[in-house]
């Protein structure tokens, strides 16, 4: 009896395996029939294979199949275990040859690195990431997948959609390129604003305001010549001409600096906004204290322009909007960024404004503020408008400078002066003896050269010895002439009028210079001073003053108008 037992174990363990392996089929079957499996890997002789259950009753097969993303079932190795067909198509494979392959083999070997550490991730957690595809055509396409473990089934999977982002991500980058184009075209509508104002404003200037300084002089001297003038009624007439030239003359030199204001180009941000807001406190009455530093170097000019139209604007919003009797204009400059700041003491903005400038709302905001942000743009700077009611606002304009950017202006005038240098210069030759006052005159507009002669040229005592016609013409015609007086204008090509003076007198202190200009503000001739000039006159008041402050530094004695406290 034991030996009959013993020889029937052999087949109990089978039987006991065959029905582990009926169970283990029932299960499946059952797994199958509740739609809680989409595919099957098999061990057979020839491997691991894998089979879709095509005939399944999925439950969420027809809702897979037919969405416009692409799906899949991925085991915890990367392979598909299920995918829908728009996935198939998304990867240009046919669906076939897609299940049971690994997802990398469908990317680029470049991108395989990429897609591993994500879907190592997704077996972990939910992760998103993109990838990118090229077509067979060659188009660049970009696929966003969405990744997450499938833990609460029981199997190690991972479910995976796929999204096709490549039209989007071509909308957007026509939509940047539509938005880049339009900003450098505002850009350029700001450049062109400014230059054509600058080109008015130079007009105004060289011409028409030189012109009415002749006419001035001219005039002037009919008037002093009263026996020409027998007729009472003629002398008045020539006044009255003298006042309209005048009154024109003042119109126009307002006009061209309110277009641009010539000294941002000669003396740079810190002369001009000392100008500007003293020109402001008189018309507007608003007090407004100046924080700038005295040795700010010059900037690119668009810096400049930017920056001092931001300055205007701001100040413009202050008188009309404020209701603030004191503003504010701080500069501060380092080696790689400049700021300016504009605030007020008054009631600050309206809830709807501040809420605009925060969110960037066009449609609340103003034009000025648009055209202040359009200008920070194409500098790559930042405005900052920060406002409380009842307490005011302030606007700030950041612009980062390069070192290079910053040094690359000064080394440019630096090198400005070394071209004029004494190399450049002819020997200075002995004054004649003649025992006359000898004047070099120095302007680049041929009439108002011929206009001044004209005047001093009543003088028996003083000679014209020369004329030129730029900075450097100066500098090198006072060397070789020995002139005792220079008289030259601020506005010159080839080297600036300030520049030529520093030159002139490095060169020889023995001359006197008169700084003769249209510039008319207390700031140019604190610039004047600072030069080492001994005289500063307006041309609009060359008729009256000019011969008087010729004899005066030819007497040895400066000649400057009074300079009030608060431009001190």
């Amino acid at each position: 009896m034991a030996k009959d037992s013993r020889r029937a174990q052999p087949g109990s363990r089978q039987l006991n395996k065959l029905r582990a392996r009926v169970e283990e089929l029932e299960e499946t079957l059952a797994a199958i029939s509740n739609g809680r499996v989409d595919a099957l890997v098999l061990t057979g002789p020839n491997g691991d294979q894998v089979f879709t259950l095509q005939g399944a009753e999925h439950p969420y097969r027809v809702l897979v199949e037919t969405m416009n993303e692409g799906a899949a079932t991925l085991d915890v190795q990367g392979n598909v275990l299920y995918a829908n067909a728009h996935l198939a198509d998304m990867f240009e494979v046919h669906l076939e040859k897609f299940i049971g392959t690994p997802l990398t083999d469908q990317v680029l070997p470049e991108d395989r690195e990429e897609l591993r550490a994500l879907l190592a991730e997704g077996v972990e957690r939910e992760t998103k990431g993109e990838i990118s595809l090229k077509s067979e055509a060659g188009r660049a396409r970009l696929i966003r997948l969405s990744l997450s473990p499938m833990k609460s089934t029981g199997l190690q999977a991972v479910a995976l959609v796929a999204t096709e982002l490549t039209e989007l991500a071509e909308a957007n980058d026509a939509l940047r390129s539509n938005e880049e184009a339009l900003r450098q075209l505002s850009g350029r509508l700001l450049q062109l604003q400014d230059d054509e104002r600058r080109h008015i404003a130079r007009d105004l200037h060289d011409i028409t305001g030189q012109k009415l300084a002749v006419l001035g002089i001219s005039l002037s001297q009919v008037q002093r010549a009263r026996a020409v003038l027998k007729d009472a009624e003629a002398q008045k007439l020539v006044s009255d001409c003298l006042v309209y030239t005048k009154q024109i003359s003042e119109e126009i030199r307002t006009l061209s600096y309110v277009l641009h204001p010539p000294l941002l180009d000669e003396l740079g941000l810190n002369s001009a906004i000392r100008w500007y807001t003293k020109g402001f406190e008189s018309r507007t009455g608003i007090h407004v204290e100046i924080d700038v530093p005295s040795n700010l170097q010059r900037l690119p000019s668009d810096v400049e322009v930017t920056l001092f139209r931001i300055m205007q604007e701001s100040l413009t919003n202050v008188h009309r909007y404020s209701g603030s009797a004191t503003a504010f204009v701080r500069v501060l400059s380092s080696d790689s960024e400049v700021s300016l700041a504009v605030g007020d003491r008054g009631k600050g903005m309206r809830p709807d404004s501040t809420e605009a400038v925060v969110s960037g709302n066009t449609e609340v905001l103003g034009v000025g503020i648009q055209g202040m942000r359009e200008r920070m743009r194409q500098l790559s700077g930042r405005l900052d408008i920060q406002s409380r009611p009842n307490e005011g606002t302030v606007v700030t304009a950041t612009v980062m400078i390069s070192e290079l950017a910053s040094k690359s202006r000064a080394e440019a005038e630096s090198g400005a002066d070394r071209a004029h240098d004494d190399s450049d210069l002819t020997e200075v030759t002995g004054a004649p003896t003649s025992g006359r006052k000898r004047i070099l005159i120095a302007d680049d507009h041929e009439v108002l050269r011929r206009g001044v002669r004209t005047l001093l040229g009543t003088e028996s005592e003083w000679e014209i010895c020369g004329e030129a016609v730029d900075g450097k013409d100066a500098v090198d015609k006072s060397a070789a002439l020995a002139p005792d007086l220079v008289i030259l204008d601020v506005n010159m090509p080839v080297l600036n009028g300030l520049a030529a003076v520093r030159q002139i007198l490095r060169l020889r202190p023995q001359p006197k210079v008169l700084v003769f200009t249209v510039h008319d503000s207390d700031q140019t001739m604190m610039e004047v001073q600072a030069t080492g000039a001994h005289g500063y006159l307006s041309k609009a008041k060359a008729q009256q003053d000019l011969i008087h402050a010729v004899k005066a530094l030819l007497a040895g004695r400066d000649f400057y108008p009074p300079v009030p406290a608060r431009a001190r």
